[in-house]
């Protein structure tokens, strides 16, 4: 799959996961302006920072997952990682389960691409949670890194996402709705390992990670 056309249609996808807290600024800025009842400029006012909060939540998520940032070094905490998705699922339908280890992060840590494809794939297996629901993650050992469990009581994973991420999907069939399939498949391929798909029921699915 070209490059340039995979990222061009990631950055579309980013902008319009952006665009609902962005939308809810500009209407709560807007009320501000025009209106003069106190408690419509107190309504615009708490969604002035709710959205606010949520555009900061999303974007610190998406600054780890698709770009560049995180710790200094080839490393990011996996505390970091936690705290960032679970600020990123605060607000919504789904709950994350990501176990604090008894002695606590010290040490725990994942190679910055492995960490961007950990994070991928939570973000897939939100996406097959649609009424909600909760999404596991597990660190591992070995050749084994990883595994992101999405439970729900409405699991939805296409078989063009499966295709996708395997790296067989048609370029042309490429669009925001499985786009991050897309990007994941390529970073696992660049960590010389492979996404495996796994229903052991049908109110559960398993994306998991494992190197050569």
């Amino acid at each position: 799959m070209n490059s340039l056309t995979l990222a061009a249609m990631l950055c579309a996808k980013l902008c319009h996961d952006l665009v609902g807290p962005i939308g809810a600024l500009n209407n709560g800025i807007e009320i501000l302006a025009d209106e003069e009842d106190p408690a419509q400029r107190a309504e615009a006012s708490e969604l002035l920072g709710a959205s606010a909060l949520e555009a900061a939540r999303r974007l610190r998520f998406f600054r780890i997952a698709f770009g560049v940032a995180g710790s200094l070094g080839q490393a990011i905490d996996a505390g970091e990682l936690r705290s960032a998705a679970e600020e990123y699922f605060a607000a919504g339908k789904v709950r994350l389960a990501w176990p604090r280890p008894s002695g606590g992060d010290a040490g725990r840590s994942l190679d910055k691409r492995e960490a961007k494809l950990l994070l991928n794939l939570i973000l897939l297996a939100a996406a097959a949670l649609p009424r909600g629901g909760t999404i596991a993650v597990g660190l591992g050992t070995g050749t084994r890194r990883f595994e992101v469990r999405a439970e729900g009581a409405a699991i939805r994973f296409e078989a063009e996402l499966a295709t996708a991420l395997v790296g067989g999907l048609d370029e042309a069939l490429l669009d925001t709705h499985n786009v991050i399939a897309c990007y994941a498949a390529a970073q696992a391929r660049d960590l010389n390992g492979r996404i495996g798909l796994e229903r052991p029921q049908e109110t559960a699915l398993v994306l998991a990670f494992a190197t050569a």
